[in-house]
């Protein structure tokens, strides 16, 4: 299995193009001690040849162009693509525009709950995928329910069933349908020769089958949006709470390194860090805590292979 981090950033990247607070303003003056970050993007393979995205950033034609395994290969025509199909976790607008970015009369398959499905499909902006016979495939997904990236097993975990604010008029029986994070598992079943990783960028809650789902794992990849529940209304007044949006703070006696510090096998990743957390400063208490604790902050290019 092979594994790339495209993006670790939450919405808006790292510095964010509005923002001149003092992280943001450190890092376009000192990028070696705050690295840019592009905006959360994955992508997974079982050979490193055929490549599935997991979710479409914004910033997704500027990755493709960064990561040469994504480039299309002259001696396979004038139209090609190693991107065999685009895995969707939520109908989060930071993690679904890219598809309009992929519009060129490409063949895409893309791997979405019936909910999402339903909730973009409602847009006319999506219809610039359809403009062609064949040119989009939807695989509807289930929470719970495994399926192949081609050879990757990867199983859909029910984290959230709260849509994003532009899509709120959709309701139904579609309970964990929302928001997932995925487990990857390098073979058909669990050995000692294989490899599980969960991707849960954006955390709303940690239950006791999310627990057991991260102890059975090599790596955890894990929600860093904040790092307090105040952190955004410091920058701006007005602005809401990190766990009234979805996103469990990193600090606190019910943050998330306190609540998983009894997870001690796997490698600990942070990913999706929004501009206005301080642990992205590596001289900062903050970021010091965190390597104590544990853990790594994920960076643009990590990779595991």
């Amino acid at each position: 299995m092979f594994l790339k981090l495209l993006g670790t950033a939450a919405g808006g990247g790292v510095p964010q193009w509005n923002c001149a607070c003092a992280l943001c303003d450190l890092c376009r003056r000192d990028p070696e001690r705050i690295s840019p970050r592009l905006q959360t993007q994955a992508m997974i393979s079982a050979n490193g040849t055929r490549w599935f995205l997991i979710n479409a950033s914004p910033d997704l034609r500027q990755q493709i162009e960064a990561n040469r395994e994504l480039w299309p290969s002259a001696h396979l025509g004038r139209r090609n693509t190693p991107i065999a199909g685009i895995v969707l976790t939520t109908a989060d607008l930071d993690q679904v525009l890219g598809l309009l970015l992929l519009r060129e009369f490409q063949p895409l398959t893309v791997y979405a709950t019936g909910l999402v499905r339903r909730v973009l499909e409602a847009n006319s902006f999506f219809r610039m995928l359809t403009r062609v016979p064949n040119q989009l495939a939807w695989v509807e997904i289930t929470p719970g329910v495994p399926f192949s990236l081609d050879g990757v097993m990867c199983t859909p975990m029910p984290l959230s069933d709260s849509l994003p604010y532009y899509a709120r008029e959709f309701s139904g029986d579609d309970r964990g349908e929302a928001g997932l994070g995925l487990i990857f598992n390098s073979g058909q079943a669990r050995d000692s020769g294989q490899t599980r990783v969960a991707y849960t960028p954006s955390l709303p809650a940690i239950t006791d089958e999310l627990l057991a789902a991260y102890a059975s794992c090599d790596v955890i990849l894990v929600d860093g949006t904040f790092w307090s529940d105040a952190e955004l209304n410091r920058t701006q007044a007005g602005t809401p709470l990190a766990r009234s949006i979805g996103h469990i703070p990193m600090s606190g006696e019910d943050g998330t390194i306190a609540q998983l510090a009894g997870i001690t096998r796997p490698r600990k990743l942070f990913t999706h860090i929004n501009n206005t957390n301080p642990a992205l400063d590596r001289s900062s208490p903050e970021a010091t805590f965190v390597r104590e604790s544990g853990w790594e902050l994920g960076h643009d290019g990590w990779q595991l292979n």
